[in-house]
């Protein structure tokens, strides 16, 4: 007797830690349009930071990746978004070594919690306004 089972498929979600009082105080008190265009320019170098994330771990180029990963944790940072930050320095981290499994869950995780985060902060700016 054949019986077939239920697949379950999993999707990971984690929260990405957005302080929307931060946002705030980035975008300037009086949200002037000088702050919302910093503000802009930082969000855009954010996800373009990810894409190459990505693209060097899918190519296997592994300076670039590093490169990458450390330019995500400095926008982070700037951006007070702390566990992209973190989880941004570990990738760096990994990247120099030969332990692949942790790199690539690190790797899945920065551009989970990079991209949930963008979503967020472009949810946020449009309540904002």
């Amino acid at each position: 007797m054949n019986t077939v089972e239920k697949v379950v498929a999993l999707t990971p979600r984690e929260g990405c830690g957005i302080n929307p009082g931060a946002l705030l105080a980035l975008r300037g008190s009086d949200g002037c349009a000088l702050a919302r265009t910093t503000m802009g320019e930082a969000l855009e170098d954010l996800a373009l930071a990810l894409s190459r994330v990505a693209q060097a771990y899918r190519e296997d180029r592994f300076h670039d990746l590093r490169e990458a990963a450390c330019t995500v944790g400095r926008i982070a940072a700037s951006l007070d978004l702390d566990r992209l930050a973190r989880v941004a320095r570990t990738v760096a981290g990994l990247s120099t070594t030969t332990d692949c499994t942790a790199l690539a869950a690190n790797v899945a995780r920065l551009v989970r919690l990079g991209n949930g985060a963008l979503g967020a902060i472009w949810e946020l700016q449009d309540q904002i306004v």
